[in-house]
């Protein structure tokens, strides 16, 4: 056996193919939702960048590609990271089928992970306060900050002041459903656009982590106080889009793993939420951890941070569990082989080298790119520059690479597409 090929098979497990409700992906390797800022104008529409990015990953191995957090409501739109995709009327659904397709001629399967919003994270163009469940402002404390960031509020402090978002407002009963049910609906064009699958944007501080969280929800009424008042927001918005999209497509939830903060979200409370959905039909659990006040959680400094939390996941909701930042392809072997997850999410590590899946399954670990973990990509990011990566200068630029090109690919009938159950409204939702 050659020293190539014994270095392949020593990962069976990472390049096993894994099947979710009829889908079979061909290795245990995902692209994780970054938010790259590619979009550039916030009108929320693809560009010719954006496919090249999803193009250049699922062309370098991964198995399944998770967008970035699409923005599913004209409310949530207001609010963004800076600049984020949208899909919540019909102007938008033709880009999003564009990419869907182009990370098929690629080989991947495509989920797209839907945003019911930023909450108090978010950050408005024109002075409005953002939505919350509850006023209670953005505060973090350094200890809290991942590597790389002291150094950059020391210089430059008044960045402190472009992380924090207005003073929030508390949302209204009726709003809340109101932004459910528009949520719902844009649900039904993600499905159209052909995506094989929906993933929930529920952790690290976004709205439905602020419902979940006692600290960011003071409320008195249904949607606070108990896990199960605080958790209802979630659970509701869940049961819509499943209904929205039927029970036969893959749905699944992103959720953070522990807040980390004191008086916060803990652990067991995440372990009931994902209970709680398993048991209404949820089809996998994708772990993060923390939330923009417990970044270093959420964007670790260290390998495999999360595995033991997602080995809680395993066991107390049985579904397939994906598990982030683990970019040493032996740690990821061992922890799937061991059933701590079911497939690794990479995010840094492949705007580092996206050609880590392939160099895995080529026997090439020795070549891969290794993400520094420095966080310059992120705080690009912070700042409103789009991402960027010391180690890999083609990250960016992809657009003009000629290999990642949608190649030509056999259009499949409109008779063979999957639709959703009812035609998305064409619709205001205000």
């Amino acid at each position: 056996m050659t020293e190539k090929k014994a270095r392949k098979e020593g990962f069976a497990h990472l390049l096993s193919p894994i099947e979710i409700k009829g889908v079979e992906i061909r290795n245990r390797i995902a692209l994780a939702p970054m938010n790259t800022l590619m979009s550039l104008d916030n009108r929320g529409y693809v560009n010719e960048q954006i496919l090249a990015y999803y193009a250049a990953r699922a062309k370098g191995g991964c198995g399944l590609i998770i967008t970035e957090c699409v923005l599913g409501t004209r409310l949530a739109s207001r609010f963004p990271y800076t600049s984020n995709l949208h899909l919540y009327d019909l102007s938008h659904f033709p880009g999003l089928a564009e990419l869907a397709e182009t990370i098929h001629a690629f080989g991947s399967v495509a989920f797209i992970q839907m945003s019911i919003g930023f909450g108090r994270q978010g950050h408005s163009h024109t002075g409005e306060r953002p939505p919350a469940p509850s006023v209670v402002p953005m505060m973090v404390s350094p200890e809290y900050l991942p590597r790389g960031f002291g150094k950059v509020l020391e210089k430059y402090p008044q960045a402190a002041e472009r992380a924090l978002g207005a003073m929030p407002y508390e949302m209204t009963v009726d709003e809340i459903r109101r932004e459910q049910d528009e949520f719902a609906n844009s649900c039904r064009f993600a499905m159209g656009a052909q995506f094989d699958g929906i993933e929930l944007h529920a952790p690290h501080g976004y709205l439905e982590h602020q419902f979940l969280s006692p600290l960011t929800n003071k409320r008195t009424d249904l949607y606070g106080g108990s896990l199960q008042n605080r958790m209802r927001f979630l659970v509701e918005t869940y049961l819509k889009v499943r209904e929205a999209v039927g029970f036969d497509y893959i749905l699944g939830v992103r959720l953070s793993a522990d807040e980390h903060l004191p008086g916060g979200f803990t652990h067991e409370e995440a372990l009931e939420v994902g209970r709680t959905l398993a048991g209404l039909g949820a089809d996998y659990i994708h772990l993060s951890d923390g939330s923009y006040e417990a970044l270093k959680y959420f964007f670790p400094d260290e390998d495999g941070t999360m595995l033991e939390e997602a080995a809680n996941f395993k066991k107390a909701t049985n579904l397939p569990v994906i598990c982030p930042s683990i970019h040493d392809p032996y740690l990821a072997e061992e922890a799937i082989a061991k059933g701590k997850c079911d497939i690794v999410s990479l995010g840094r590590q492949m705007f580092a080298d996206p050609e880590w899946g392939n160099k895995v399954a080529e026997g090439r670990v020795e070549e891969i790119r290794r993400c520094k973990r420095c966080n310059e990509c992120l705080m690009r990011t912070v700042v409103g520059l789009p991402v960027r990566c010391i180690q890999n200068p083609n990250t960016g630029r992809e657009k003009y690479m000629p290999e990642y090109w949608r190649p030509p690919v056999k259009s499949k009938p409109v008779t063979k597409m999957r639709v959703p159950p009812r035609l998305p409204e064409l619709r205001s939702f205000d």
